[in-house]
């Protein structure tokens, strides 16, 4: 999975056909879901997280390179 982006890996972010299809039928059975209400601070730590410069995870972005 050593790879630039989706040129060189057609199913990036997964790393398969199949894993991009179970996380899809997880996505639409309902199994990614929050099971509480959202609280005031959390909702302002995805506002920092949204002005920030860097990607949150740092494999989020296929063009860096990793130390």
């Amino acid at each position: 999975m050593d790879s630039q982006g989706p040129k060189e890996w057609p199913d990036w972010p997964f790393c398969s056909n199949r894993c991009k299809l179970v996380d899809l039928g997880r996505w639409l059975g309902g199994q990614y879901r929050i099971e509480v209400p959202a609280q005031e601070e959390d909702l302002e730590e995805i506002d920092n997280l949204a002005q920030s410069p860097e990607p949150a995870v740092p494999s989020a972005d296929p063009h860096r390179e990793e130390a």
